[in-house]
């Protein structure tokens, strides 16, 4: 099977468990691989004890000037990939390119898999015609609607391009994609324990995510201040990020002191242990002021691991993931059709809720099982050939 060097800007990021997850199941599935980085964070992760690490920067520039000197003819399509391309100095793809081929070629790598579509994507089609070995990407969501410089030429580079929901494909096509193919990211599912909900006196709700305006928190607190104090549920605000103080002032000006509660980070094993013990969670996503937007939110697909019922918002990816019968989905931004949705689950019957977290879990492992994805890109990988 082939060797495949996984390519995203930095590595690793507490809040991308997808990235981590996907390399967990490829190695499962019988691939090696190295993950290459542009930015080499410290942060405790578990990966298989065959996977490797790389910071490009770490190639030696004496060794990468040999490296390029036995391959001219290498050179000009990497020049020409470059050329193409306009947001990055071809000064600086052909640095990176050729320091990331160097390393790749060192570990012998047979297939370049890269995570997002800005910069490292530029990096890595220069370093694969260096190279001339294949190239994936997946596109998420920053990289595709937002900072997307070159992504026409990107996308046509590439010899096959993965998209995790249909809003994706068809935005891929329209820009003149050929080889696109949908593929949710899957969740490990043994890292997360379902079991029923304990007894609460008022519903126990919980998000996770960075704080952010896309997640969409300052519509949940805006609706739990409309549901009258002695039937309100408690929020867990779980997550870091620029809208921290926002969010505590909003608390605060409504008067929600009693009812939510920001966390602040915790492990993804504390989550995993403690994600079950709610009775449900709230993500009402929705498009920031910039254009920004998730596009298959993996948490959601965890948050049903763990059994929660899901409540959130029509963004996209999102109806691709809850159904009716785990839980609620409503327009973005909209306050009042979030707050009757939190009063529809709160009024269900105990077995109603029960069963709905029944088939949350069962959802999330009949439709985004990591070990199942992984086999479906490894099939896709397999079988590309240079164009």
């Amino acid at each position: 099977m082939k060797h495949i060097a996984i390519v995203v800007p930095e590595f690793p990021i507490a809040s991308e468990t997808f990235v981590v997850t996907e390399i967990q199941a490829l190695a499962k599935a019988g691939h090696r691989v190295t993950v290459f980085c542009f930015i080499k964070r410290e942060l405790a992760i578990t990966l298989p004890q065959n996977v490797s690490v790389i910071d490009v920067n770490s190639a030696s520039n004496r060794e990468v000037s040999k490296f390029v000197a036995k391959r001219p003819f290498a050179m000009v399509k990497a020049l020409m990939c470059a050329h193409n391309q306009h947001a990055i100095s071809t000064k600086s793809l052909l640095l990176y390119g050729a320091k990331l081929a160097y390393l790749a070629s060192k570990f012998c790598c047979a297939h370049f898999h890269c995570h997002f579509m800005h910069c490292s994507l530029a990096y890595t089609l220069v370093a694969a015609r260096w190279l001339d070995i294949a190239t994936s990407s997946v596109g998420h969501g920053h990289d595709v609607y937002v900072n997307n410089d070159d992504i026409q030429f990107k996308l046509s580079a590439c010899d096959f391009n993965i998209a995790v929901c249909q809003s994706m494909v068809d935005t891929f096509e329209r820009l003149g994609a050929k080889h696109t193919y949908l593929l949710h990211s899957g969740v490990d599912i043994s890292r997360f324990v379902a079991h029923p909900a304990p007894v609460h006196k008022q519903l126990e709700l919980l998000f996770v995510g960075r704080l952010v305006e896309k997640k969409g928190i300052v519509y949940a607190l805006q609706a739990l201040a409309l549901i009258a104090e002695n039937q309100r549920p408690h929020l867990d605000i779980v997550g870091q990020g620029p809208s921290h103080k926002q969010l505590y002032d909003l608390v605060k000006k409504l008067k929600l002191n009693a009812f939510v509660r920001l966390l602040g980070y915790r492990s993804p094993h504390w989550i995993g242990r403690e994600g079950a013990n709610y009775d449900g969670f709230v993500a009402p996503f929705c498009t920031s002021e910039d254009g920004d937007r998730n596009t298959e939110p993996m948490v959601l697909k965890e948050a049903m691991a763990m059994g929660l019922p899901v409540i959130t918002s029509d963004v996209m990816g999102c109806s691709e993931i809850v159904t009716k019968d785990t839980g609620y989905i409503v327009a973005p931004k909209d306050t009042i059709a979030l707050k009757l949705a939190i009063e529809s689950f709160m009024q269900c019957q105990n077995n109603v809720r029960e069963q709905m977290r029944v088939l949350a879990r069962q959802r999330v492992e009949q439709c985004f099982n990591a070990q199942v994805q992984a086999r479906r890109l490894s099939h896709l990988i397999e079988g590309t050939r240079i164009k």
